[in-house]
């Protein structure tokens, strides 16, 4: 009888029990989309981390009109402009978190904080007169400005690769020689253009892949360390240059584009030619660039990042600009050639200390 009336017991207890422990989990609101890239990074990370088990999450497709509908009336309590609406994106008690690394990084630590011992709606939320969600924002914008400063600083010592502007500097004056300045000029623009058109298509086919595959977060850390392994090469090339190998287009390749280069002679030619040249350069000035497309594959919003690859290559082909426009107004290639010879160090130097602070930044998010 005593274990009859034990088991009795258990049955009786053991689904008030299990049910107690269901409604004691933090609720969340989930907006997604299936064919959003960044929403299946996030249920990676959830799935990888047991989330769905230590949470009551309430997953809704955000791509459904009536959901949307829903979505911005969530979004209107926390007076989220429209330019910053979009998916993935989680609500939970007085919380707000968007975009795929933002959920990532803060989910845990906000959700654990937080009460959200009820699901969250648009009226219980604005009924809130003081929305705690700063913390989240502005790390979010904190971040972005990081990124951007980041950016241009690879970007200017992308631009000062010994290579790339050795290579513009052997057209300019072989089309000089040939044609004299004013075709010169046209070339060198052309050039510049194919290059920065390459360049484009090339960081864009990367972020694309990258983003469609949905590789981990831990991509941060991978990157980081390839950015530090490329700033000690430069530094390497700075104290010993020359020695084991050099962080620029490889020797063996050099016979085949200079020819390339004597080859052209106007502005349509040099426009081909900055197409085929920028293959070569890809070895001694992929560095910065994998880099930063690894920091812009964390952006939720693709217009931004499109907008930021754009920016990065127009400030990757500005010193061929103006080395163009300075070779039209009078100075010499000779001259600039030596000086470019006489800063190679130094410009190594510049280039490895770049890669050092980005590689130490992207393992610090990771972190």
């Amino acid at each position: 009888m005593k274990k009859i009336f034990l088991i009795a017991v258990i049955f009786f207890l053991l689904p008030a029990f299990v049910f107690g422990q269901e409604t004691n989990k933090k609720k969340v609101i989930y907006f997604y989309a299936e064919t959003c890239t960044h929403c299946k990074l996030v249920n990676d990370y959830f799935q990888s981390n047991n989330i769905y088990d230590k949470y009551d999450i309430q997953k809704i497709e955000a791509s459904d009109s009536k959901n949307i509908e829903y979505l911005n009336k969530f979004f209107d309590a926390f007076n989220v402009p429209a330019e910053k609406r979009g998916y993935p994106v989680i609500f939970f008690a007085d919380k707000m978190i968007s975009g795929d690394q933002p959920i990532i990084d803060n989910f845990t630590i906000e959700i654990d904080r937080a009460d959200a011992s009820q699901f969250p709606t648009p009226k219980s939320i604005a009924s809130i007169t003081n929305n705690n969600i700063a913390p989240v924002d502005q790390r979010e914008n904190s971040i972005g400005s990081m990124k951007l400063a980041l950016l241009i600083s690879a970007a200017l010592a992308d631009a000062m690769n010994p290579c790339a502007l050795a290579v513009l500097i052997l057209l300019l004056s072989t089309v000089v020689a040939a044609k004299g300045r004013n075709s010169a000029l046209l070339s060198g623009l052309s050039f510049s253009l194919a290059v920065f058109i390459s360049y484009f298509l090339m960081g864009l086919g990367a972020y694309r892949a990258i983003t469609a595959f949905s590789l981990p977060r831990y991509m941060s850390l991978g990157v980081g360390i390839f950015a530090i392994l490329v700033g000690l090469a430069n530094l390497k090339d700075f104290f010993w240059y020359g020695k084991y190998f050099i962080m620029e287009v490889p020797l063996s390749w050099r016979p085949k584009m200079q020819e390339i280069l004597r080859k052209v002679s106007n502005p349509i030619g040099a426009f081909g030619a900055g197409f085929v040249v920028s293959l070569f350069l890809v070895p001694c000035a992929s560095g910065p660039y994998l880099s930063i497309l690894g920091l812009l594959a964390t952006k939720v919003d693709s217009a931004r990042t499109m907008s930021l690859l754009f920016l990065y290559n127009l400030v990757f082909v500005l010193p061929m600009i103006i080395i163009t426009f300075a070779m039209y107004f009078g100075s010499r290639m000779g001259r600039i050639e030596q000086w470019r010879k006489d800063n190679l160090k130094l410009l190594h130097l510049i280039t490895g200390a770049v890669m050092l602070f980005v590689g130490g930044y992207l393992i610090y998010t990771w972190i």
